[in-house]
């Protein structure tokens, strides 16, 4: 498997991962909101590769996973208590962190090498929110070693409960 910063060639094959992930999680249990064509949209994706934020995760060629490394929070963020006090510029926030449903098993790695860029990045500390009811992504999330700050209300196109996450790189 390869990791690497997105290339705007990539773009539809990246639309298509996220509206897989969307179609996949609308029809589960654990339903986190996104929906083709909206979130992400395309213009959203498009930004994250042109400011190279938007990394894949790549076996034998295809695209089967993708995330967003940046230090864009939510303005609930600054409501949290966070454990690890760092400035702004040493925290990486995760973002549309997703693994196509046909390759589950593949987000530990993938979390694995976001640490790693982070820590290339001389970032200090890794931030997060997941949405309550998106437990699959919580359970990856603890077993990799990110520490519950808190819960806070976000606007994720309605208002929802949000757990933050934070682990020390």
């Amino acid at each position: 498997m390869n990791v690497r910063c997105a290339l705007m060639d990539d773009l539809e094959e990246i639309i298509e991962l996220y509206d897989a992930v969307s179609d996949a999680m609308k029809e589960s249990a654990f339903d986190i909101g996104w929906r083709k064509n909206l979130y992400p949209s395309k213009e959203m994706i498009q930004s994250d590769i042109k400011q190279k934020t938007l990394y894949i995760l790549q076996k034998e060629e295809k695209i089967i996973g993708a995330m967003v490394l940046n230090h864009e929070s939510d303005p609930c963020y600054q409501n949290v208590y966070w454990q690890i006090n760092v400035d702004d510029t040493e925290a990486i926030i995760l973002h549309r962190f997703c693994i196509h449903p046909d390759y589950h098993g593949c987000g530990k790695y993938f979390l694995k090498q976001a640490l790693k860029i982070a820590q290339k990045q001389n970032q200090r500390v890794m931030r997060l929110d997941v949405l309550s009811s998106n437990l699959p992504a919580i359970r990856l999330y603890e077993k990799c070693g990110f520490l519950l700050q808190g819960k806070q209300m976000m606007d994720y196109g309605k208002t929802v409960i949000a757990h933050l996450y934070e682990k020390l790189i």
